[in-house]
């Protein structure tokens, strides 16, 4: 499945692409012609390899490698001053809810824009679960020897790294973050700074493309682990385009346009508890 939708996708990159010219002042007609005819030249490559790519041109066109730094600084600030005291003393399950309800930081999209508040106040939303439960939830996460945690935005970062160091405690955990910028994700030397002292292993996709696209990621870190927990729309969608199946992989996203709506059919911009075997229904 390259695409959940091959019209609106087009839409939702060219979207965010041409509203990130004009946000850094870059919008010439030179411009925006380098952007349409990156998008349309990948388009037969599938939904991940156009955004990257997309993106990969407007940070040529910008002349900045990380667009976003200053941002995602500012989300991680926010959301370790002001959120995570408020995880202390929950539960492993409580903290995947509120890893879920996080995943409201991105660029703008198709029908979707995000603001600071919605991290702010977002978080205590109850997520959808979708092929498991809560107690089911605490099962997997009790038996897992060996855990994947594929990380997504900054900002909800900060709380995926308070779930990542209490998983620590019991099972052994590696981490999986890009390792070049994009977009507001996190990227491999800013999670392994954050991470040096909870004893995880952090490894890198070795490029700016999702975990899933890489077969060496794949089969070296995910495909054997007990648990994968996977955030964000963009690895979800990384997942459904490679056509992979784990027997035991979690979702935690936020609903953000309509193609993920209507596939699922879940509320827009709800959180998203999604089990792998949900999938098998579909």
């Amino acid at each position: 499945m390259r695409y959940i939708d091959y019209a609106e996708c087009t839409l939702c990159a060219l979207t965010s692409r041409l509203s990130e010219l004009r946000k850094f002042n870059r919008d010439s007609e030179e411009s925006v012609r380098r952007i349409l005819v990156r998008v349309t030249s990948d388009l037969p490559k599938g939904r991940s390899t156009m955004f990257v790519n997309s993106f990969e041109e407007l940070t040529n066109i910008v002349g900045s490698e990380d667009p976003y730094s200053d941002e995602k600084a500012r989300y991680e600030e926010i959301a370790r001053d002001m959120l995570v005291p408020r995880l202390i003393g929950m539960s492993e399950v409580e903290l995947v809810k509120v890893a879920a309800a996080a995943n409201s930081v991105d660029v703008a999209m198709f029908n979707y824009t995000f603001n600071e508040e919605m991290l702010i106040h977002g978080i205590d939303e109850e997520p959808v679960w979708l092929g498991i439960d809560e107690p089911k939830l605490a099962s997997v996460i009790n038996s897992a020897s060996n855990v994947t945690y594929i990380v997504d935005n900054a900002g909800e970062f900060a709380i995926d790294s308070v779930l990542i160091g209490k998983l620590a405690t019991h099972s052994r955990v590696t981490v999986v973050a890009r390792l070049k910028p994009y977009e507001t994700d996190v990227t491999y030397s800013y999670v392994k700074n954050v991470l040096r002292g909870d004893g995880v292993s952090v490894v890198t996709t070795s490029n700016r493309y999702p975990a899933f696209l890489s077969n060496e990621v794949y089969d070296k870190y995910i495909n054997g682990s007990d648990l994968v927990i996977s955030k964000g729309v963009g690895n979800f969608e990384a997942y459904l385009e490679t056509g992979r199946r784990h027997p035991n992989a979690l979702f935690l996203f936020r609903v953000k346009c309509n193609p993920l709506r209507r596939m699922l059919n879940v509320e827009f911009n709800k959180p998203v508890i999604l089990h792998s075997s949900y999938l098998n229904q579909l």
